[in-house]
Order: C-alpha cells, then sequence, then structure tokens
C-alpha cells in the first residue's frame, strides 16, 4: 500500500501539494455536470473513456488503460457500498446522493492511489474524488481491487473528519481504511501485506508516521472490530469524531469505555498470541530480545508511548518481574495471561510513558537495595515468589490509573 493520503491532508490544510490535483481539481471536474437519463449524473465532464455504475463512475484518458481492469475496479466498488453503507451504517460520501462518485485511473500516479476533496458553491465542505494507479502491482490484480476498497474508505471518512487537523490525525484514516478493505472485500486479503509495517516498528508510537506505520496498525482496528465493539463501533468512533478535535486515542477510549493504552496492549497480546481471526496471515513482530532462558536481569529502551516490546524467553522462568512504565502481558502456547508460566513464553511490553528504561529478570535488580524487615514484608513476599507478576500487574495497573484522566462518568 502506498496511499498518499498523509500529502493529501497536508495540501488541503495549507502545504504544497505532491501532485496539484490534490487541491486543484482537473478540467474534466470542472466543467458542467453532465446528465444521464438512467441514473445520477456525472459531477463535470467525462473524460476519454469511462464505465460507470450505480454508485460510482471510473473514468480515464490514458490509452495504456485496460478497460477490463477498469471494470474489475468498479465492480469491486459497487460490490463493497451495500456492505459498508446499505448494511454497516457508514454515511454515504458527500455528493453520492446526487452524483456517481469519481474515480480516476492515472498510470502515472506516483503512489497506489489517494483520495481528495474539491470544494464548489453546492458542496462547501467538499466532495470527493479518488485517483488510483492501475499499474501499480499490475501482477497481483487483487491487491489493486483492495486499494480501491481502501480508498473508498477515504470518501467515507471525508465525510466524518474536518482534514484540515492535519497530516498528523491521518493514522488512523489509514488503519482504518486498510480495515474497510478487509471488511469491504474479503476474498482479497492483500490488506493484510500492511501487517508488516507493524512487524518492523511494533515499539514506534501508536500515531507514528514514519515508514509507513499506519498502515500495520489496521491490526489495532481489527482487534477492536474482533474483541471489542464489532464494525459498529468502528464507525461510530468515526462518527463521534464527527465536528470534534479530539484525537483518536481519546475517541477510541471513549467509544470502547476503556483506557487507550489496555486496548493497545490487549491488541499486542492477541498479536503475539495469533489469536485473530487471520492472525495466519498476518506478519510477526520482530523481537526486542531473546533469552534461552529468564534473565538474572536485563534492561531494553522502553517502547515508544503504546508502542511494544515483544521479547522471547525460551526456559520459562516463573518467577520474573517486569519494571517500567509498560502494561505486561505474557503468551504461552496462544494463551494470553498476566501470569508468568512456567514454560517459554513471550513477554509482551506495551508503553506507557514516553521513553526510559524497562528492566525485567528474575530477582531484584542490580542497583537496588534490599529493604531492612519491618513490619509487613508483603510486599518483598511477592516480588520474589510466584506471585510476583501478579504483584507487579496490579502495581502498574494502580499506577498506570493515577496518571491518566478519569474518563467520562457516562461511558
Amino acid at each position: 500500500m502506498d496511499c498518499l493520503l498523509p500529502e493529501v491532508l497536508a495540501a488541503l490544510a495549507g502545504d504544497t501539494p505532491v501532485d496539484v490535483r490534490m487541491v486543484v481539481p482537473p478540467a474534466a471536474l470542472r466543467a458542467a455536470p453532465a446528465p444521464r437519463a438512467d441514473g445520477k449524473g456525472v459531477l463535470g465532464a467525462n473524460m476519454r473513456y469511462h464505465v460507470d455504475g450505480a454508485h460510482f463512475t471510473v473514468q480515464w484518458a490514458d490509452t495504456t488503460v485496460d478497460s477490463e481492469r477498469a471494470a474489475a475496479i468498479l465492480a469491486q466498488l459497487e460490490a463493497a457500498w451495500p456492505v459498508l453503507v446499505d448494511a454497516g451504517g457508514w454515511p454515504a460520501p458527500v455528493s453520492s446522493d446526487t452524483y456517481l462518485l469519481w474515480v480516476v485511473l492515472d498510470p502515472e500516479l506516483a503512489g497506489s492511489g489517494y483520495t481528495t476533496v474539491y470544494t464548489t458553491d453546492a458542496y462547501p465542505n467538499g466532495y470527493p474524488v479518488t485517483y488510483l494507479n492501475p499499474d501499480y502491482y499490475a501482477d497481483e490484480p487483487e491487491f489493486g481491487l483492495s486499494v480501491a476498497v481502501h480508498e473508498f474508505g477515504h470518501m467515507l471518512q471525508f465525510r466524518l473528519r474536518d482534514w484540515l487537523l492535519g497530516s498528523a490525525d491521518g493514522w488512523f484514516w489509514e488503519a482504518t481504511s486498510e480495515w474497510i478493505a478487509e471488511r469491504g472485500a474479503p476474498a482479497l486479503d492483500t490488506y493484510a501485506y500492511s501487517t508488516w509495517w507493524y512487524a518492523q516498528w511494533p515499539d514506534g508510537r501508536f500515531d507514528r508516521l514514519e515508514d509507513n506505520h499506519p498502515y500495520g496498525m489496521v491490526l489495532l482496528v481489527a482487534w477492536l472490530d474482533e474483541r471489542v465493539f464489532g464494525l459498529e463501533g468502528v464507525r461510530d468512533t468515526w462518527l463521534a469524531g464527527q465536528d470534534d478535535d479530539r484525537t483518536w486515542d481519546q475517541l477510541i477510549a471513549d467509544v470502547a469505555g476503556r483506557d487507550f493504552g489496555e486496548l493497545v496492549a490487549g491488541m499486542a497480546a492477541e498479536v503475539a498470541a495469533g489469536t485473530l481471526r487471520e492472525s495466519a496471515i498476518y506478519e510477526r513482530p520482530l523481537r526486542g530480545a531473546t533469552h534461552p532462558e529468564a534473565p538474572g536481569w536485563a534492561t531494553i529502551d522502553a517502547p515508544e508511548r503504546y508502542g511494544t516490546h515483544f521479547i522471547d524467553i525460551e526456559g520459562g522462568g516463573a518467577n520474573l518481574v517486569v519494571e517500567g512504565e509498560v502494561i505486561v502481558a505474557y503468551v504461552h502456547d496462544r494463551v494470553v495471561t498476566d501470569v508468568v508460566p512456567g514454560e517459554s513464553y513471550t513477554l509482551v511490553l506495551t508503553g506507557t510513558g514516553e521513553g526510559g528504561k524497562v528492566g525485567y529478570g528474575v530477582g531484584m535488580a542490580p542497583d537496588e537495595v534490599e529493604p531492612e524487615p519491618s513490619g509487613c514484608g508483603c510486599a518483598v513476599a511477592a516480588r520474589t515468589g510466584a506471585g510476583g507478576a501478579a504483584w507487579l500487574g496490579m502495581g502498574l495497573a494502580l499506577a498506570i490509573a493515577r496518571r491518566l484522566p478519569r474518563r467520562p462518568s457516562s461511558m
């Protein structure tokens, strides 16, 4: 996937566009609307070639574009409409009640595609137009069809979210549209390629824009859909963001009624366990470290905020403890637990702070002094016994709860 949405959001917010069409419609779209006798009209004049459906018009001027390819893209988009709009309840894109939605095929496009909006007197808040490169991954037509549905997702999003919030807002746009590509066209499955971008940088911030990380965060949307609130909740998060400048972590937490860090940690643990519906086709995240047995003590740079370290411990170690601003989970034999397994497992550490170090191992940290016995030795006993993980998890949960603002009482 090489969608140029972040560049579009930046251009719409006033930055210099990498493609002038991101802000200036082509001549055909500036012409008077073209009526149709048998359905919705076309907002503008038709290009040299076009194929029309019930909701979309696929248009192109380049003679090298394969008309069968164009027809396949149109058919895939029309098939996604009833799934997402009629049954899924996403509000239809702006202008689609009167006009067919424009999809322009351009083999010279720098990326796989993008969706932008143009404003007119009739549509002062903008109507969407998609550009697709039909030659991108030409040897794998399923990929191009998935990109088309991904861009349809952006058409839906532009109705609900103010693009003037800029490119920093774009991570959830991309993550959501990758999941829309799966839900709108479930037979294609090429959306799963995007999990590679999470797998390479699992310790990056949740809203990281570099290295195509937003596409990889499709894993969070998949987990939210499958485990928390369904596709309706994904849609409702976007509805909650309408005319609202709250950040996505706030919106997701409010719709889910749960702390955002806990949500990301839940996703990361199931990614490690391989228990999502299509985990078999997802990329395995890189490991922060691998140990043949539980170390006496080890440290690692903390993941960025709501990023995750996956650490494989191959020889057990039931007394392992963790120190740092992280949410801790353990995965053994495809089971997620907060109790340290006695056999090999993956230690899943999701950051809640902005850096620093995480320490983990059996026993006390090297720079930690054993406290003198006092009236109550419960904390020391818990840290040195098999219940150490449970004690630590409770302590971390309380610490996290103190740092985070309370959710509204209505949630």
